[in-house]
């Protein structure tokens, strides 16, 4: 009888880990009958008796590796060290696991290895046949040149220096010309013709009809150098007046002497209804902003003093109007005229006082 009961209780080679843990008795199979009924078959796994442990302790270690792993293998060891399916609270852990187990196993046998060595070693070394076409660097136009320049906010040169880059890029682009200022009279001759009755427009005709001819007389007698030159004290004003303008609280225009306005900061943009950028380039006119009497005061003004040196200002008053509606704002006005080195009138600016 005892007999019988150490038979039936007699202790296999290997326990599966959980028959383990719970002291009792486990079959041959895998999974084992006694994981099969408590639902955790696809848990069941060997575990090394304890007894085999103890003896040799190094039996445990050898049996996580690969039969063909080696010490200077840490691939292969990790890999054979994974080839033991852990136990896992999920499946799923488990069969992520077992994923990188197969991952490192590619790694220990690249496919690459298979063929030729020397052949992968050509393949790696010979260059391609098709040639390569190096990228130039981008160079920009002359126009772009000098939309760089003059938007460069470096500090690393004085004012006069960055005045003259500026000035230097923009006259290489093509940019710095002569003035036309025959199409500049044109377009005061069209605006009277549409705007002005006949009376206020031979009042603005009367001086320019004087100062006119001397104005062309004397460009006749410059080169293209020098006009380009003159052209070029312009934009230096333009330059100073912008930091000018920024920095004033008056309204303040600067316009050329034919009145198309070049320069103009908020306040007076504020005071004619326009926007700031409206106020650059000539896309607007003095007389466009002004009342048909106050720009018939203003020629007759500046046509009297447009060739007096020792007359530059000029104190008055005016009426500003907002292009296209009927709203006035009358002014205290005064104006200043800047002259070139030809004592020719070059701009114009006017500062304006709401009433």
């Amino acid at each position: 009888m005892s007999d019988c009961v150490q038979s039936k209780r007699k202790k296999v080679a290997r326990a599966c880990v959980y028959c383990r843990r719970s002291h009792m008795i486990c079959d041959e199979h895998r999974p084992c009958t006694r994981c099969i009924r408590r639902n955790i078959a696809h848990l069941c796994c060997d575990e090394l008796p304890r007894g085999v442990a103890e003896e040799d302790p190094d039996l445990e270690k050898m049996s996580t590796r690969e039969p063909n792993m080696s010490a200077n293998n840490p691939v292969g060891t990790v890999g054979g060290i994974l080839a033991r399916q852990p136990m896992f609270a999920s499946e799923h852990v488990g069969s992520e696991f077992s994923s990188l187990s197969e991952f490192l196993h590619m790694l220990e046998n690249p496919l690459f290895l298979e063929t030729d060595p020397s052949s992968v070693v050509l393949q790696v070394q010979q260059p391609s046949r098709e040639p390569v076409q190096e990228q130039s660097p981008y160079q920009p136009t002359l126009k772009e040149n000098f939309l760089f320049t003059a938007a460069d906010p470096s500090q690393e040169m004085t004012p006069e220096d960055r005045l003259k880059s500026v000035i230097n890029a923009k006259l290489e682009a093509g940019l710095l010309k002569p003035y036309n200022y025959a199409r500049g009279y044109a377009r005061l001759q069209t605006y009277m013709d549409e705007h002005m009755n006949p009376d206020c427009k031979q009042r603005i005709l009367k001086p320019l009809s004087i100062i006119r001819p001397e104005f062309r007389a004397i460009a006749r007698s410059l080169k293209d150098v020098d006009l380009i030159l003159v052209e070029e004290s312009f934009e230096r004003m333009l330059l100073s007046y912008d930091r000018v303008f920024t920095s004033m609280s008056m309204p303040a225009c600067l316009w050329r002497r034919t009145g198309e306005i070049y320069r103009g900061n908020k306040e007076f943009a504020s005071l004619v209804g326009c926007k700031v950028d409206d106020l650059r380039d000539g896309k607007l006119a003095i007389y466009e902003v002004m009342t048909e009497d106050s720009t018939v005061s203003f020629w007759e003004k500046y046509g009297s003093i447009a060739f007096d040196k020792n007359q530059k200002a000029v104190l008055t008053h005016c009426k500003l109007c907002n292009p296209g509606k009927s709203d006035l704002t009358p002014c205290c006005f005064s104006f200043t005229i800047r002259r070139d080195r030809y004592n020719i009138p070059v701009c114009i600016i006017g500062n304006f006082i709401p009433l």
